[in-house]
């Protein structure tokens, strides 16, 4: 009775399966087999690609932030160059100054120092000493001693910490690696970045693999344009040395404990080893590796990144995927004996669905947690989202942001149209540009904005996605090595070098249009004895003061440039006669013959003003230069204080 109650309550079983009840059921079981392996080998293949893709990008992103950051040694190495070729003498106190107002480890991290190595010429060592002595102190020499055929020196290397202090005095020359970037830079004109080497500045601990980028240094207004007038006028090198473990670290701020990186010289081999990430590991054969190659300074790097086990940090969902095909094709085919099996996946499937919202969550943390702007438009460009970081670069809420065009917010219209970007992004392209963008409260800022398609399921642009990264202080610091590469760091006239441009485009002009234009070569009268008596201080800021003057009194269209101490040259690009450039000559006279008042006390000084006239006085720069010259003379010796053209 018992047992028949219990069959009462479950379906009952066929106690025999019939031939072709047991061939279906194997044909379905074959089938569902061979699905399943079909779909674990696909979700591995997708798997796979997907990691290499993911390694391959941030290869990319490595290789362009190395690029990009060498591009800016490379600019902070030319506004060295260019200032120590506007002196005509190596002064040598004035670019320590230069290097230490520079604050150049601020805006480019990553950089062990920057300094001067001089080029000794054969027979000068013994004068180089005794001028280095004064300098730099009793004990200085170039080492390491040995007749050598050529020699340089490191005389100056900021900051000057017990680090740097190792080098002064080495002759990089001397050694082989070094020698050979040296050559590359003074042949080519350009920067040159040395292969692998080890630092002088290195000791016993923690010694790490070291390059050097240089800037060959010529003497201003020697001719360069062949290697051997380049190797004649050569004075020096500006450098900078990296420690390459310090430089790198600056850049790998993201998956440092899930990515292996390796940089080597030219070939991938043990001893052209510059850096590794995790040094001791031996390299792994899973074939989760991406090579990217990078020409900096003349020199290949090879940039190797390699997936470490913790580097897959998505939750890998193909077992459940998996197992949900097994069971989904076993339960086609005897649904009504494995009803457990439902529960079973049911249970699967709540678990993958927990995973995915787990990983939602963290990707919606990590956009509200991130520094830079971060939003989603529909399909006319209208915000539909934004990150609590777009909302702080902006400087307006988040209520009177949705809704809105994001180009409004541009300062300067963003360059291409809201249509032109919108059919980019429809044909599937990727935009990055940099624009002009307008806060809320009225400042403006330099953002580099990066635009991506937002498809919906089908392959139609349904939006965009937007990056705004604020870059604002790198713009206005390549901005001020720039200003510094061109005028003076005292007065902030227009230094010899950018004044030998803009006269030279004067005389293009001129002579393309048939008009004249007029030299003024200015020097201070009494301006030594205020400076002897007065202090260097109170001398300094006479020269600032005289220069602000003498900028009242020209156009905004002439330019005034300094030629060293005392003296100054005023371009007037176009004069219809010569009463207008001694109109100009006059006007600055009078100005500068009026008295100053620095600290507390009344100054006197006066100006002797030469006058040349293009075409009667020259036909080129030198020859325009040296008449003026010749009648700022004249008017010294007619009394000071006067303008005087030569007859």
């Amino acid at each position: 009775m018992h047992d028949a109650q219990e069959q009462g309550t479950r379906p009952a079983l066929p106690r025999s399966w019939s031939p072709a009840g047991v061939a279906f059921l194997a044909i379905a079981l074959s089938c569902a087999i061979a699905a399943a392996l079909v779909v674990w080998r696909h979700l591995g293949q997708r798997h796979e690609e997907q990691m290499h893709a993911h390694l391959a990008s941030h290869s990319a992103e490595l290789v362009l932030k190395v690029s990009e950051r060498f591009h800016t040694y490379r600019m902070l190495l030319r506004g060295g160059q260019a200032f120590l070729r506007s002196r005509e003498d190596l002064d040598l106190d004035v670019w320590r100054t230069y290097l230490q107002r520079l604050s150049f480890q601020e805006d480019f991290p990553g950089v062990q120092g920057i300094g001067f190595a001089q080029w000794i010429w054969p027979g000068q060592l013994e004068a180089h000493t005794r001028a280095m002595r004064e300098f730099a102190g009793s004990d200085y020499r170039v080492w390491p001693e040995g007749q050598r055929e050529f020699l340089s020196s490191i005389v100056v290397l900021e900051p000057a910490d017990w680090r740097n202090a190792r080098a002064i005095g080495y002759d990089m020359y001397s050694e082989p690696v070094r020698r050979e970037a040296m050559d590359r830079a003074v042949r080519s004109g350009e920067p040159a970045l040395s292969g692998k080497t080890v630092l002088v500045q290195e000791t016993e601990t923690d010694v790490q693999a070291g390059v050097l980028l240089y800037m060959p240094v010529f003497g201003d207004g020697m001719p360069v344009a062949t290697e051997a007038e380049r190797w004649a006028a050569l004075r020096g090198w500006v450098y900078l040395p990296f420690r390459m473990a310090s430089l790198m670290r600056q850049m790998l701020d993201q998956h440092a404990g899930q990515i292996r990186v390796q940089v080597f010289d030219r070939i991938h081999a043990p001893e052209a080893l510059l850096y590794d990430s995790h040094p001791g590991m031996p390299e792994s054969g899973s074939g989760r590796v991406s090579t990217e190659r990078a020409m900096l300074g003349g020199v290949e790097w090879i940039i190797r990144l390699e997936a470490l086990p913790s580097f897959d940090a998505e939750h890998d969902i193909r077992q459940a995927e998996f197992v949900s095909v097994v069971l989904v094709g076993v339960l086609l085919v005897v649904t009504a004996l494995f009803f457990v099996i439902t529960r079973e996946r049911a249970a699967r499937l709540a678990r993958t669905t927990e995973s995915l919202r787990r990983s939602e969550a963290k990707y919606s943390a990590l956009v509200n947690l991130a520094h830079d702007g971060i939003a989603a438009t529909d399909a006319d460009f209208r915000l539909t989202f934004v990150n609590p970081g777009f909302v702080a670069l902006v400087g307006r809420d988040e209520s009177r942001l949705l809704g809105r065009s994001l180009d409004e917010l541009w300062a300067d219209g963003g360059g291409e149209s809201r249509d032109v970007i919108l059919a980019r992004l429809g044909e599937g392209e990727s935009k990055r540009y940099e624009v002009r963008l307008t806060r809320g409260d009225g400042r403006q800022l330099t953002v580099l904005v990066s635009l991506a398609p937002l498809n919906d399921g089908w392959g139609h642009m349904k939006g965009a996605i937007a990056l705004l990264s604020d870059i604002t202080e790198r713009k206005e610091a390549e901005r001020r090595i720039a200003h510094m590469a061109t005028h003076d760091i005292l007065t902030g006239a227009v230094n010899r070098l950018m004044f030998g441009e803009l006269l030279g485009y004067a005389f293009v002009q001129a002579r393309r249009s048939g008009h004249r234009f007029a030299l003024l070569f200015i020097d201070l009268d009494h301006f030594k004895r205020v400076n002897d008596e007065m202090g260097h201080y109170v001398g300094d800021l006479l020269l600032c003061e005289a220069v602000r003057r003498m900028q009242g009194s020209i156009r905004s269209s002439d330019a005034l440039g300094r030629r060293g101490g005392d003296e100054f040259v005023v371009l007037l690009p176009e004069v219809g006669a010569a009463t207008d450039a001694e109109i100009v000559a006059e006007k600055i006279r009078g100005a500068l013959e009026k008295p100053f008042v620095l600290e507390g006390r009344e100054v006197r000084i006066s100006s002797s003003i030469g006058i040349a006239i293009y075409p009667e006085d020259g036909n080129d720069d030198h020859e325009l230069m040296c008449r003026a010259d010749e009648a700022m003379y004249r008017a010294k010796l007619g009394g000071r204080n006067r303008a005087c053209r030569v007859r």
